[in-house]
């Protein structure tokens, strides 16, 4: 293995993740939270929270905030984070994002002022909607974060990310891989590659709730086009576009079909130095994690 992995939990990036879910809105009839969720969460929002949401034109600010999250001393206390990062000057943020940041990603002239909107309008996501979601969320996060920790210690990296997000690292570019537990993306995991680093946003089980994870496998598996593709990619890893020809079905099928599967544990994605272009394979350890979880049923 040639680069470092950690592991970050965080209350804060738990806030920011969930933010971004509701602006993007893009993955969620594949998270346990469901498509009405957007629509359960807006009756708590006030309406100018709701139109200042909708009318801010990306979240590029709010993408490098795990940066900040992982420098700062307060990333387990939300208001003492906002804090600290409020007072921070234009030139104090630049120097902690920079070298994290290539050609790709440039800086822009008012980073001051997305800052001071980012927080704007985080502390009021907080207010009205995230704190009262947050029972019990640092000790869940922090538990899992932990639990991955002591893992590192008896196995290698790759396969502790594997097991935690089903993401395979192949690219020789990268250094380091941070591992960030997460509640709101159940049961999908998320990637943010930024220069060297590749950023896990993977999914903590909840052990309560294994009957989920046995319907999302037989739901998986009860199509025959799944099928197909998982014993296409059963030989070796293939990009979206070689399924596509494969299958010979259209895109936004394959991507349906590929999401389902990805939010069962039956393909892992490998990540080469072309980070526009994800490679896909089969889960074969998932016949045993099958076995074991219908043994545990029954």
């Amino acid at each position: 293995m040639s680069y470092n992995v950690s592991v970050l939990a965080s209350t804060v990036y738990e806030l920011l993740l969930s933010f971004s879910l509701y602006k993007r809105q893009t993955l969620m009839k594949y998270l346990d939270l469901g498509s009405k969720w957007p629509g359960e969460v807006e009756e708590s929002l006030s309406p100018e929270l709701k139109q200042a949401i909708a009318s801010k034109e990306n979240l590029f600010f709010e993408d490098l905030l795990v940066l900040f999250i992982e420098q700062s001393p307060y990333k387990h206390d939300i208001d003492s984070f906002f804090e600290w990062l409020g007072n921070m000057s234009a030139g104090e943020l630049f120097e902690r994002i920079a070298s994290s940041l290539d050609d790709q990603r440039a800086i822009p002239t008012n980073l001051l002022a997305q800052r001071d909107q980012s927080i704007k309008l985080l502390k009021e996501w907080n207010t009205q909607y995230f704190q009262d979601h947050r029972e019990g969320v640092l000790e869940r996060l922090t538990a899992d974060a932990e639990s991955k920790q002591k893992m590192l210690e008896e196995d290698s990296g790759e396969e502790v990310i594997l097991q935690a997000s089903r993401f395979v690292v192949e690219s020789k570019t990268v250094q380091n891989v941070c591992l960030i537990p997460s509640l709101h993306i159940q049961p999908m995991a998320l990637i943010d590659h930024l220069k060297d680093t590749l950023y896990i946003s993977y999914s903590v089980k909840d052990p309560k709730k294994e009957r989920n994870e046995l319907l999302r496998f037989t739901k998986a598996l009860g199509d025959e086009k799944r099928l197909k593709i998982l014993e296409f990619l059963s030989q070796e890893s293939h990009t979206f576009t070689d399924i596509v020809s494969e299958i010979g079905m259209a895109k936004g099928n394959i991507h349906h079909h590929l999401s389902i599967l990805r939010g069962a544990g039956l393909v892992n994605i490998h990540i080469k130095d072309d980070r526009n272009t994800f490679y896909y394979s089969t889960n074969k350890e998932i016949a045993e994690e099958f076995r074991m979880l219908v043994d545990q049923l029954l």
